[in-house]
C-alpha cells in the first residue's frame, strides 16, 4: 500500500500507542453506552485510555511489516488480539483475583476469556488498520521532536498514576470483601450490624458529598462495579454479590432522593401559602 506509515522512532511509536489507548477507550465507551443505556467510561483504569487496545494496535502494526492482504490481516490480526485478550484476561484474574470481563454465554468462547464474535471483530479491525495507521504515523511525523517527547512523557506520567491509583484501590477492595466473608462465614448477627453500618456510611457519602465521610467503597471500586456487570471475585464471590446489592440499592436510593432545586422552590412556596393562609385566618373578626 503506497504511502504505508509503520516506521517511526521510539517517540512516534510510544505516541502511536497513546493515541490507540484513546481510540479503543473512544469505541468501547461508546459501544457500551449503547448497549447498557447509560453513559460508560469504559476500560481498566479511570482516564481515557483503554492500554489493551495499544497493545493490540502494536500487535497489528508488526504483522502489517510482514503482509497487508486482508484476508492474512483478518485471521492472523484476529488470533494475535485473541491471544492478548485471553492473557490479559488471565493475568489479571492472577494478580486482583477477579475477573472484569466473562464470555461464556457468547458462542465459540475459551474459558469466558475470548469469544468468537470477539475474533470477528478483531479481525475487521486489523484489515482496515493499514488506513487507520496511515493516517495517524502521517499526524505524529509532522510533529517537532521536542515537543513529541514532552507529550509522551506527560501522558505516560497520567497514565503510570492512573494505574498505580487503580491497582491500590483493588488491592484495597480485595481487603474489603475478605472482612465481609468472614462475616458471612461465621453466620452471625455482627454482619448483619456491619451491613447497617455500611449502609449508612453510603447514605452519608451521597447525600453529603460536601463532607466526604469516609465510604464503605471508594471511587476506584465502585466504579469497577457500575462499569463491568460481569465483575466477578474468585477468591470472596458471595461478599462480591452481597456488596454489590448493598451499592445498587443505596444508589437507586439517592437517585430517587438527589437534590433538586425546583423541588425545594416548590415545597418553599407551599410552606409560604400555609404561613399566608393562617395569618389570614387569625386576622378574620369571629362571627357573631
Amino acid at each position: 500500500m503506497d504511502g504505508l506509515i509503520i516506521d517511526g522512532d521510539f517517540w512516534q511509536i510510544l505516541l502511536w500507542f497513546f493515541i490507540y489507548c484513546f481510540l479503543g477507550w473512544i469505541w468501547e465507551s461508546i459501544y457500551r453506552t449503547i448497549r447498557l443505556r447509560r453513559i460508560i467510561n469504559s476500560g481498566f483504569l479511570v482516564g481515557p485510555y483503554i492500554p489493551i487496545y495499544g497493545f493490540g494496535a502494536m500487535l497489528f502494526i508488526v504483522l502489517m511489516h510482514f503482509t497487508t492482504r486482508p484476508v492474512e490481516l483478518f485471521f492472523i490480526g484476529g488470533s494475535l488480539a485473541c491471544a492478548l485478550e485471553y492473557v490479559t484476561s488471565w493475568l489479571l484474574e492472577i494478580i486482583f483475583h477477579a475477573r472484569w470481563w466473562d464470555y461464556s454465554t457468547q458462542i465459540c468462547n475459551i474459558k469466558g476469556r475470548i469469544c468468537l464474535s470477539g475474533f470477528l471483530g478483531f479481525g475487521a479491525a486489523a484489515v482496515i488498520m493499514p488506513y487507520i495507521q496511515t493516517q495517524v504515523g502521517g499526524i505524529t511525523a509532522n510533529i517537532i521532536s521536542p515537543w513529541l517527547q514532552i507529550v509522551d512523557i506527560f501522558i505516560a506520567l497520567v497514565i503510570l498514576g492512573d494505574t498505580i491509583t487503580t491497582c491500590r484501590g483493588l488491592v484495597k477492595f480485595n481487603k474489603v470483601l475478605s472482612r465481609y466473608q468472614k462475616e458471612i462465614d461465621r453466620h452471625t448477627a455482627s454482619f448483619l450490624n456491619f451491613v447497617r453500618k455500611g449502609k449508612r456510611s453510603f447514605e452519608m457519602h451521597f447525600t453529603r458529598g460536601r463532607h466526604r465521610p469516609r465510604s464503605v467503597l471508594t471511587f476506584i471500586q465502585r466504579r469497577t462495579i457500575m462499569t463491568f456487570p460481569n465483575f466477578d471475585s474468585t477468591l470472596y464471590p458471595d461478599a462480591l454479590k452481597r456488596v454489590e446489592a448493598l451499592f445498587a440499592t443505596v444508589n437507586q436510593k439517592f437517585k430517587n432522593t438527589q437534590y433538586k432545586p425546583e423541588m425545594e422552590k416548590a415545597q418553599k412556596a407551599k410552606a409560604k401559602r400555609k404561613r399566608n393562609t393562617k395569618k389570614s385566618d387569625k386576622k378574620k373578626p369571629a362571627s357573631s
